[in-house]
């Protein structure tokens, strides 16, 4: 078998092609979801004794065969066993959450058919690339970035927050969160070190927010040099989910134990929101049509009529109310926490911590059985400290 790679994962080109895409196929986005059609023929009998899914990849160009496939995994979906079709030719019509890349930019999309096992469908049969490329419309960071760390503390410094969505599609609740990666953040699937973090409220579509520097307790991460990307989330029904974010140059060094203490202030200074007149490099024309299909507002805890004042105390009782993962004491959620967190959980360990996050959303703690290595018996030892 050749190798490719998607997202840090191995693609593996089979040998022998036993299915391959076939008619009509297409995908279509709504709000938070994506909607996929594929037909597809059975080649080989083979193709009964494995397991299916349908993948739609955002990737940086055009792929000329399976071994150029380079991007970010949007959404999977696996198809019922080959084995209770009773035809070659099948058709499907499925959704999914959708999981765009972060940042700014245009996409080739590409839909794959492949083979598995729930987590590793990595066996790639066949791929088509759609010719219109996809702009995914989303909050991002807009101006001057940085940060400065002192001791325990940390300050993030950030000029705006803009949300490029049609004036009626308010953002979902918005985090900033700094972290300490072993890489360059591409947008996609992360593993990392939270370093420091701070909800801020949502955003009205066509506006902006402007931000005073932020004042926050900062956590070391282990020794090393890492990479520090600040990144703008948006909370979503699968949980937090990254939409912009900026990867600092200067690589960090970790080498000492934090010594001075820290009081996290939260300086925010939001206005009134403003149609949105941003360099034409930071925010791109959109079309209307386009924006209209970008994903709906969830959480809208701050009007964008509050004054100054309402919104900085809205701000300040938000941020410690529901960070990305923290859970009451009846456990931790499988849909929302980080992968630190989940680990922790008496039971489970690293891998499949990573796995569990990797494959979320889950519709339940029994769904937690398509995540491989995760057992009945394990999850009947781990349930008790879950939650979704």
């Amino acid at each position: 078998m050749k190798m490719s790679f998607l997202e840090n994962n191995s693609v593996q080109i089979p040998a022998v092609q036993l299915a391959r895409l076939s008619g009509p196929h297409g995908y279509r986005f709504e709000g938070d979801t994506v909607h996929l059609n594929a037909m597809f023929a059975l080649l080989d009998p083979a193709a009964h004794q494995r397991l299916w899914a349908l993948q739609l990849w955002a990737c940086p160009s055009a792929p000329v065969s399976a071994q150029d496939l380079d991007g970010h995994l949007v959404a999977e979906v696996a198809l019922p066993p080959m084995v209770e079709l009773a035809d070659e030719i099948e058709h499907f019509e499925v959704s999914a959450f959708a999981r765009p890349p972060a940042g700014v930019g245009e996409h080739v999309m590409v839909l794959l058919l492949v083979a598995g096992r729930p987590g590793q469908f990595n066996d790639v049969h066949d791929f088509a690339v759609y010719a219109r490329r996809q702009l995914f419309i989303q909050p991002l960071l807009s101006g001057n970035v940085g940060y400065s760390i002192d001791g325990a503390c940390v300050q993030i410094s950030l000029d705006r927050i803009q949300n490029p969505r049609d004036e009626a599609n308010r953002s979902g609740s918005l985090s900033l969160e700094l972290w300490a990666l072993p890489a360059p953040f591409a947008g996609g699937f992360f593993h990392g070190h939270h370093l420091a973090g701070v909800e801020i409220g949502s955003v009205n579509g066509q506006s902006e927010l402007d931000l005073r520097p932020i004042d926050l307790a900062f956590t070391q991460p282990p020794a090393g040099t890492w990479q520090i990307v600040l990144m703008l989330r948006e909370w979503t029904a699968a949980g937090f989910v990254t939409r912009d974010f900026t990867n600092f140059a200067t690589p960090f060094l970790s080498a000492r134990e934090v010594d001075k203490p820290c009081v996290a202030l939260v300086a925010v200074k939001p206005v009134a929101p403003v149609a949105a007149k941003a360099p034409a490099a930071v925010v791109p024309s959109i079309p209307a049509a386009v924006a209209a299909k970008a994903p709906a507002p969830v959480i809208a805890p701050v009007t964008a009529k509050a004054s100054a004042s309402e919104v900085t105390k809205a701000v300040a009782s938000v941020a410690p109310a529901r960070k990305s993962g923290v859970t009451s004491a009846k456990g931790v959620s499988v849909n929302t926490a980080r992968v630190e967190e989940l680990a922790a959980v008496k039971g489970l360990s690293s891998k499949l911590a990573e796995s569990i996050v990797k494959q979320r959303p889950f519709v339940s703690l029994d769904d937690l059985r398509r995540v491989k290595g995760l057992g009945a018996k394990i999850l009947a030892k781990v349930r008790s400290g879950l939650k979704l």
